[in-house]
């Protein structure tokens, strides 16, 4: 073994504990002769011994550079590598370390199952900037001098792990003082730098409680609710206790804005209403541009549905499980639109915030960045935005360490943007890089099948929500709002739909309950009568179309319904 990691190993073995729980894959340490000097979970068994050659290792060894693969056992390197017939694992990220110009060994981080594989393969270029921070910090703070838990919770390449992640974490000492807070569990748990630093954990009361039964003085377990959950990680150093790493469990962040969204868990899919033509052919679309990373821009009049169509490309794409934030460009002011898009340190200007402030791009790390009416964005923000979009790296106002960004770019206009750049108001340059997949959102006057099914939609909604039994509107009131151009789009719907559940609380909503504005007279004539529209048949085939025509599928349709299983069948035989 390397002589500079043999002094260390024990020092590098605990490096390893503190590190994997807050990265949430495996880690591994492995010196230039292919010995693995540490590791953690399943690796650990392996340590001492020598490392497959042709393998990513022993190519990171002798050509320095990093290596990411997302699927192992599926590249030519794989095929060549003398472990793979019996390769345990699903990905495999490995970064140079590097001491005095020499290439001495490497950091890696393996994926052992297909979660772990999912987090690689979704976070590589995190992950790799991450590497590359850990291998220089081993070089740096190992083979110079003795390791010190303290030392590394509180430098800064700790600051910069525990920050990049979309998880609370709290570092304790061996008599459970905290050492370091996250920005996300300050945010969450309403904690200052200088309220926690050096305090017992004890301090943060009901807010946090470790996983798992806490038994009261009967013995009995707890049944106290906690905001949050944490798994509590022990952290040891030549066999003796040194403190603990501790990550939020529930996975809720603070919503600085709004618009800010992050779906820690697998949300309910955002439903856009609608059987007809047009609405079937734009989700056909967007089930097909969810799949990959390519950029999106959104165009459609306002109140067409914008934010919720980026909501279900985001929903259905590998990055479901990552954060969706949004910002709406027209809505912030000239002067703070870098600020919010992407951050600044602390110190970076007069009246800037105490500790800082982490942009929306920097929040979005990971996933999906939705910036709407993009066409208002400031042409210093344009240039900026298209320095990200060229290199992937974010630099906060008054920083010099650039942030490396894995984060998907949806944006949206009502606005003619060609036009925009042939008048000198938008960069040609961007409106190429945000126009790679562009998507149409149909007005609602152009999908006149569907008014029906938000009329019910927006109806039960508000039935339920103030408690009210709006049986629906008359033949009379539905005809004119059939041929009402809707100049709102669907979002003026849903303000006629609460407008008449406010003031009509029962029965069906004739012409005079709809809003003064609408002028409810008799519609001019089109040039042929339209096909009348049976809702209900829209109701079935809608149902029928989310949840199958399988047996199974007409039953869960039936209870979508509100109707029983046999009417369903009558239903369906009378069309």
């Amino acid at each position: 073994m390397n002589s500079h990691f043999d002094q260390n190993r024990y020092s590098i073995q605990s490096f390893c504990d503190i590190v994997q729980p807050v990265i949430g894959a495996e880690v591994v340490v492995i010196d230039q002769d292919l010995i693995a000097v540490a590791g953690t979970g399943p690796f650990k068994k392996n340590i001492g011994s020598r490392r497959p050659r042709d393998s990513y290792v022993d190519l990171t060894l002798k050509s320095g550079e990093s290596f990411v693969i997302g699927s192992a056992g599926e590249t030519e390197q794989c095929l060549r590598c003398e472990m793979k017939s019996v390769c345990p694992y699903t990905s495999v990220l490995s970064g140079p370390i590097e001491y005095q110009n020499q290439v001495v060994g490497l950091f890696g981080i393996l994926g052992y199952d297909k979660d772990q594989q999912k987090l690689i393969q979704r976070k590589s270029l995190f992950l790799s900037k991450i590497a590359k921070n850990i291998g220089d910090y081993i070089a740096k703070s190992f083979f110079d001098k003795n390791f010190s838990y303290y030392d590394f919770v509180t430098s800064q390449a700790m600051e910069n792990i525990v920050n990049a992640i979309d998880q609370g974490v709290i570092i304790t000492d061996c008599e459970n003082n905290i050492i370091k807070v996250n920005q996300f569990a300050e945010e969450a748990l309403k904690f200052k730098k200088d309220e926690y630093t050096g305090k017992d954990i004890g301090m943060v009361g009901d807010a946090v409680e470790l996983a798992g039964s806490r038994p009261t003085s009967d013995g009995k377990a707890s049944t106290r609710k906690s905001k949050f959950m944490a798994k509590a990680t022990p952290i040891r150093h030549n066999d003796h206790p040194v403190g603990n790493v501790l990550l939020l469990q529930n996975n809720v962040r603070p919503q600085p804005c709004p618009t800010i969204y992050n779906f820690g868990q697998k949300p309910t899919s955002p439903r856009l209403i609608g059987a007809s033509g047009p609405m079937r052919k734009l989700k056909d679309l967007l089930t097909k541009v969810a799949a990959n990373d390519s950029k999106i821009l959104i165009c459609g009049e306002t109140g067409t549905g914008k934010e919720l169509v980026a909501q279900r490309i985001h929903y259905n794409s590998p990055r479901a499980l990552g954060p969706f934030v949004a910002l709406n460009c027209g809505a912030v002011p000239e002067t703070l639109i870098e600020s919010e898009l992407f951050g600044y340190v602390k110190g970076a200007f007069t009246d800037a915030r105490k500790n800082g402030k982490t942009g929306k791009f920097e929040l979005a790390n990971g996933g999906t960045i939705f910036l709407d009416e993009i066409g208002n964005l400031p042409r210093t923000g344009q240039a900026k935005l298209l320095r990200i979009l060229d290199n992937d790296i974010l630099e906060k106002i008054g920083s010099e360490s650039p942030i490396e960004l894995d984060v998907r770019v949806i944006c949206a206009t009502n606005k003619n943007l060609p036009e925009m750049v042939e008048n000198g108001h938008f960069m040609e340059d961007l409106y190429y890089r945000l126009n790679v997949v562009q998507v149409e959102v149909p007005p609602l006057r152009e999908r006149k099948k569907d008014i029906s099914l938000l009329l019910d939609f927006y109806t039960k909604e508000y039935n339920k929500r103030f408690g009210v039994n709006l049986s629906g509107f008359t033949s009379n009131a539905l005809n004119y709002l059939l041929f009402y151009q809707w100049p709102g789009n669907v979002r003026e719907l849903k303000n006629v739909v609460e407008y008449v559940c406010n003031l009509k609380t029962s029965g069906f909503a004739d012409l005079k309950d709809l809003p003064p504005y609408m002028s409810p007279i008799t519609p001019k004539a089109e040039t042929s009568d339209p096909e009348p529209i049976n809702t209900e048949k829209l109701l079935i085939e809608e149902a029928l179309r989310l949840f199958g025509n399988s047996t199974a599928g007409k039953q869960k349709a039936a209870k979508y319904l509100g109707i029983s299983v046999s009417t369903l069948y009558r239903r369906l035989n009378i069309g």
